[in-house]
């Protein structure tokens, strides 16, 4: 090196001498003050309490309540309450007990009766008639006839019981003349059978009449069943 150039170096190793340790001393005292308060408070305590409480208050009042409060009223829409209605039972009522007496036998033989061999045979009064036609829905039937014919009736029984009843009489008008003869067929009776029989002429009953029975006949033979069920023989004149 030439003196030029040793004297330049040796003033820059004399200047880096006298400026180092007076930055050294400069950096030394002003630092650790600086950076430990400036570091405490600025990174520790604003990180600590700003960062907790908002955390931990914003999430527990907007998650906690508004979940507890959506939670009931999807129990209540899920679950309705249902109000059991009282159950009503019914009391069945015992109904009464109804005894039929049934109606007693006639006695036998009949009293008032005309009899000759098993047949009995006897006219009734019309009181005994509407007593007897009242009972029978049949005969009630049978009865409405005689508002426009003239009409006649007759009880009979059988101590045998007959397969069917011949029934003759004669029939007058209002007067008591005679008009004709009536033959009438009735179907049969069991033995005992006390049975109203009605004959119905073809005489009209509106000036009055009578239908007076002749005569009744128990048959124990099969009637023929082509023949009419009524015959009349009109007298002439």
């Amino acid at each position: 090196m030439g003196s030029r150039q040793k004297l330049v170096a040796s003033l820059l190793i004399a200047a880096l001498a006298l400026v180092s340790p007076a930055a050294s001393a400069a950096t030394k005292k002003p630092s650790p003050k600086a950076t430990s308060k400036v570091t405490a408070k600025a990174t520790s305590k604003p990180t600590s309490k700003a960062t907790y409480k908002a955390t931990s208050k914003a999430t527990s009042k907007a998650t906690a309540k508004p979940t507890s409060k959506a939670t009931a009223t999807t129990n209540s829409t899920s679950k309705p309450k249902v109000t059991k209605k009282p159950v009503v039972r019914k009391v069945k009522k015992k109904r009464p007990k109804i005894r039929v007496t049934p109606s007693p036998k006639p006695s036998w033989p009949p009293q008032g009766f005309s009899v000759e061999g098993e047949v009995y045979a006897k006219v009734p009064t019309a009181q005994e008639q509407v007593g007897l036609i009242s009972a029978n829905a049949s005969l009630a039937k049978q009865i409405k006839a005689c508002t426009t014919f003239i009409c006649g009736s007759v009880q009979v029984a059988s101590e045998t019981g007959c397969l069917w009843w011949e029934v003759i009489s004669v029939i007058s008008d209002g007067d008591g003349k005679k008009l004709g003869d009536l033959t009438s067929a009735f179907p049969k009776s069991n033995a005992r059978d006390v049975k109203l029989l009605i004959v119905v002429s073809p005489e009209n009953g509106d000036k009055g009449g009578s239908a007076k029975i002749g005569s009744v006949i128990c048959h124990h033979e099969d009637r023929v069943t082509n023949d009419s069920t009524s015959t009349y023989k009109k007298v002439s004149g």
